[in-house]
């Protein structure tokens, strides 16, 4: 039997299915972060490796059988990253085309279904909007990484619930308990330990995300700077899908819009800011699939091509 692999490989996890060329989904695994930028190309060719593993194990598959492998990857924009991955791929032996494209690519696919045109917004660790034109163009905003972007996302949340939490113990934001609570959530005592934290090298950046979910807890408590910073990171999302529509949808019509990542699909307080934002300017969409299955569906349209 001929079957093929999709992978979805995120800042914090990576999901991959084996499918038959019918499209049936054999098996399904989860694993860690697949961003080679952060965990290096050595421990994205293990996790490759490791999927393939557990795909053919848990199916009772045949490598021989092995057709393709598509992937959607973090930090896989330039055609440099795509490059450096294809060439830690070689000592696999996959024997079989690599499709390598980004994150983003494969949402799209899976988000957009059957639509010619449109965008998918995705706010997880990191943030990016990017759409396809009617023309077939593509139009990105942000996603260039969290040291110059990535606004909205949950790594931009946990910064700036530190740094704002900082000024407010100084005066000079507002009152808040946000940092009591950050501190908490991380163990730490006292605010020497908290800088160790936040300068430690082994502190990742979904670690500093994961304080998004602190944030939302204090804004539903009433914390008036936790909300302020879920606002502001609605806002920031909003603007990258506004400036994706901006330059490549000049008719007046809503434009579908599929979100995907943690903070879009489970974030009350950013969903309702994001819809009052972008009303009149876009059509949110309903949850979609997996974006694994964009991977699925890129890899299924390359066989039928070649």
């Amino acid at each position: 039997m001929r079957w093929i692999i999709g992978v979805d490989g995120g800042g914090t996890r990576t999901v991959a299915c084996a499918a038959d060329l019918s499209g049936r989904i054999l098996a399904r695994v989860e694993q860690g972060p697949a961003n080679y930028h952060t965990i290096g190309l050595a421990a994205f060719a293990a996790r490759v490796a490791r999927i393939l593993d557990d795909l053919t194990s848990a199916a009772g598959l045949d490598r021989v059988g092995l057709a393709l492998v598509s992937l959607g990857l973090a930090g896989a924009d330039r055609a440099q990253d795509r490059e450096l991955l294809h060439a830690a791929l070689e000592g696999l032996g996959l024997g079989c085309p690599c499709l390598i494209g980004s994150d983003a690519r494969i949402a799209l696919a899976a988000g957009l279904g059957d639509a010619a045109a449109g965008l998918v917004l995705i706010a997880g660790t990191g943030s990016i909007a990017y759409g396809r034109t009617g023309s077939g163009e593509i139009i990105r905003a942000g996603g260039w990484g969290h040291l110059v972007s990535d606004e909205g996302s949950g790594y931009d949340i946990g910064r700036q619930a530190i740094a704002r939490g900082l000024r407010a113990m100084e005066g000079r934001d507002k009152p808040s308990g946000l940092l009591a609570a950050i501190m908490d959530a991380l163990g730490v005592t006292d605010i020497a330990g908290l800088i160790a934290f936040v300068h430690n090298p082994a502190t990742s950046k979904a670690a500093i995300a994961a304080l998004a979910t602190t944030v939302t807890a204090a804004a539903s408590a009433g914390d008036e700077l936790a909300a302020d910073i879920l606002a502001r990171a609605g806002d920031e999302l909003a603007a990258l899908a506004l400036s994706v529509i901006a330059r490549g949808f000049p008719a007046a019509r809503p434009v579908p819009v599929a979100t995907y990542g943690g903070l879009l699909l489970n974030n009350p307080f950013i969903q309702r800011r994001l819809a009052a934002r972008l009303a009149g300017r876009a059509e949110l969409l309903p949850p979609g699939p997996d974006p694994v299955m964009g991977a699925l569906k890129i890899g299924y349209e390359y066989l039928r091509s070649t």
